[in-house]
């Protein structure tokens, strides 16, 4: 039952996770695009006959480029904040990782090593069937966790 939980939350968590994944990767490109705006007025602005003029030549740009800097630290503070809100993900994803590990190692029956036979050598390729089919299903949404438990089967093998 806390197995079932846990795995719903680590479900939720997960889709959270690459939705706010998707969400950065939009917000970075918007701060690349206005970068590269801000060079190309910035660029405008540079005139070489700026110093022999008595008027400011690009006013317009100069508002404009004054704006895109506000807008980009605007940005960049709701890039920091998706930043730690990713952190805390990574942080509970990792957490219920090792929930769900210790609990199942709990929970999982035994196989007695001492006794070699026909019926425990099918049982140990059931489970190891299962156990691979798991980390199959693992591997797009948590590569992570694919891997731990990818390693606990060989330590066990």
């Amino acid at each position: 039952m806390i197995n079932d939980f846990l795995k719903k939350y680590q479900e939720e968590l997960i889709s959270d996770k690459i939705q706010l994944k998707e969400d950065m990767d939009l917000l970075e490109t918007k701060i690349n695009e206005e970068n590269k705006f801000l060079a190309l007025l910035e660029e405008s602005n540079e005139s070489y006959f700026k110093e022999f003029t008595p008027r400011d030549i690009n006013a317009k740009n100069n508002e404009k480029a004054a704006e895109i800097k506000v807008i980009l630290e605007n940005l960049n503070k709701e890039m920091n904040i998706k930043n730690q809100q990713m952190k805390f993900y990574d942080g509970r994803l990792v957490e219920i990782n090792a929930l769900l590990t210790n609990t199942a190692v709990i929970n999982r029956p035994g196989v007695d090593n001492n006794i070699v036979n026909n019926d425990s050598l099918d049982n140990s390729n059931d489970y190891l069937k299962n156990a691979l089919s798991d980390i199959n299903n693992y591997i797009v949404l948590d590569p992570y966790r694919a891997k731990i438990e990818l390693e606990k089967i060989i330590s066990e093998l």
